[in-house]
Formats: C-alpha cells, structure tokens, sequence
C-alpha cells in the first residue's frame, strides 16, 4: 500500500485548491507537495489533477479519490478528537478493587463525589480482602491495607495514611465487664481474619512502653473479608482486631467498645496500587488524586488515632520488636 501521507497530501492540495494554498495552511512544502502526488499518480498510472502555472483543476478520478480521502480523514480527526478529550476530561470505565468494609467506610463517598463530578466515568468494582495482583487479574487500582514493605518493583505503591488495628467488642458480649488485662481475652469467644491458617494469635504491642504480648486464638468465626469479621463483631459473637479507622465511629456511638485502648495490634498502611505511571490516563490521575486526599482527611478527623509522629514511634518499636 501506498504511503497514507501520499493520501494526505493530495487531500490538502485539493482542500486548499491549489499547492501553494495547501503548502501555506499546513507548512509542507510546495516541492513536498508535488512531487509526493506526482509519485503517487505515477505509481497508478494516473492523472488526479491537471496543473499549470495558471491551471489547476481535478479530474474526475482525482475527485473521486479526494472524497475517499476526506471520509477517512474525518474518520482519523474524530480518533485524535477522542484523545484530546481524554487527556481534558476524565472519561472511561476504570476497574478498582477495595475490601468491601473499607469501601463501606472510607471510599464509598468519595468515590461517589467524584463519579457525580465526572459523569463520563464508569466504575467496576471487585470488593475483596483478596491482595489481588494488579498486572494478571485486569485491575487497573487496588486499595489496601499492607503491613509488609512493598518488594514487587513491577507496579507503582502509594502510601495514603497509616491505620491503628484494636480490639473491639459489642456491649452484648461484655455485659457490663471492662477487661483490663490480656489474660481477660480468653474468656470471651475471639474472631479472626483468614480461613486457611495453620494457627492464629493477636500479636499486641504498648503505645507507649517497648512491649508486646502474644495471644494465641481459637477463633469461633473465621472469614475471608473483614466484612465478616466486623459484622460478627457488631453481632456480639466475639471479639475482634479491626482496623481503628473502620470501628472509630461504632466505637464513639457505644456499638463496639474499644478493649485495651493502650494496646494495638498493629500499625498497617492504606495504599493505592496500580501498574505504571506511564501513559496514565487522566481518569487514573484524578482519582487517584482525589483519593489520597479525602482519605487523608479522613483519617485526620478520627479522634482516637494516635499522631502521626506517634504512629511512626509505635511501628519503629514494632519493627524493633519484630
């Protein structure tokens, strides 16, 4: 096939209505342009358009192929169109995946806020504690809580806020009693993240003193979300380590109490996780954007979670620890 330019160039020589005309509109030379469309005529053994000094005119073969070459061109223009909308105007589905109490918690709103300001955006979510691999499962962002340094240095992993795990229970369960020591845990039913562990234990760490206790578990429930464990909480089946920033409004509203609030269990990260930055769609950019910062926000209006520079006390100490 012949080279599209050749195509291209004879559209605008028409267009214009002569090359001197075309030559000035598109900033392609008049010698570019003639002899671009004398190769093309000579390749086909054809005439497209008859020219002089004074002369200039199509043949009807030459407006023919001028039509041709005007219906593809539109088509190409509309291509590149889609593209300078993309990068002005967020646009297109875009596939998350988030632990469905998170999402309940702290993404619902503001992944709703932000589909309401770009109605061109289309959402599909998978609501999993499942740590989903973003490059083979067709995820284009993953929301997580991690408790691990990141190691994979194939996907780009942002750091939003740091996340308090405690231990809560409903009144119902407690009836009354306000445990002050760990050894209390045992008497009271325990529920625990994970379905395929070998065993299960809270490890809990002081916030204030170079210190831990381990707790070994029998959990009465086990779940592969947190939603599981959460609402088992709520339900008064057990008690549960749950991440501050998801049970900060039960605990403040007296449905979960908070036990041993000078202990946690842990200190995680919430992270955004997705493949590359590069070429990054500007629907990527903004929400990704968007959620850092409400999140951040977020997590700053919750009462009870310990400073930032307390935070980062608390996990030297527990890295410390091991």
């Amino acid at each position: 096939m012949h080279s599209f330019d050749d195509y291209y160039y004879f559209y605008l020589v028409v267009k214009h209505g002569g090359f001197s005309a075309a030559s000035d509109a598109s900033n392609i030379t008049k010698s570019k342009l003639s002899r671009r469309i004398l190769d093309l005529e000579a390749k086909y053994n054809v005439t497209l358009i008859q020219r002089s000094t004074r002369h200039f005119k199509v043949t009807p073969l030459g407006q023919e192929l001028f039509e041709e070459c005007r219906q593809i061109i539109q088509q190409v223009e509309s291509a590149h169109n889609v593209l300078l909308k993309q990068k002005s105007e967020p646009q297109g589905l875009i596939k998350i995946s988030c632990p469905s109490v998170m999402m309940r918690y702290q993404v619902r709103s503001l992944l709703n806020h932000f589909l309401k300001q770009y109605p061109k955006v289309q959402v599909e979510m998978e609501l999993t504690s499942r740590r989903v691999d973003v490059l083979h499962d067709d995820i284009d962002l993953a929301i997580r809580t991690n408790f691990s340094a990141n190691e994979d240095s194939s996907i780009v992993v942002r750091d939003v806020v740091k996340t308090t795990h405690c231990l809560v229970a409903s009144p119902d369960l407690l009836q009354g009693r306000e445990i002050q020591f760990a050894t209390e845990l045992n008497d009271f039913p325990t529920l625990a993240l994970g379905v395929q562990k070998s065993n299960y234990q809270w490890l809990l760490h002081h916030t204030q003193r170079d210190e831990q206790i381990v707790i070994p578990l029998e959990p009465r429930v086990k779940s592969n979300d947190v939603a599981g464990v959460y609402y088992s909480a709520l339900d008064g089946l057990g008690i549960a380590n749950l991440p501050y920033l998801t049970v900060e409004s039960d605990i403040a509203s007296g449905r979960l109490v908070h036990i041993l609030p000078d202990w946690c269990s842990n200190i995680g990260t919430v992270q955004l996780v997705y493949a590359s930055r590069k070429g990054q769609r500007l629907v990527m950019e903004k929400l990704i954007e968007h959620l850092i910062q409400g999140l951040r926000d977020f997590a700053s209006t919750c009462r009870g979670l310990p400073s930032v520079k307390a935070q980062r006390t608390l996990h030297k100490k527990i890295s410390h620890l091991g």
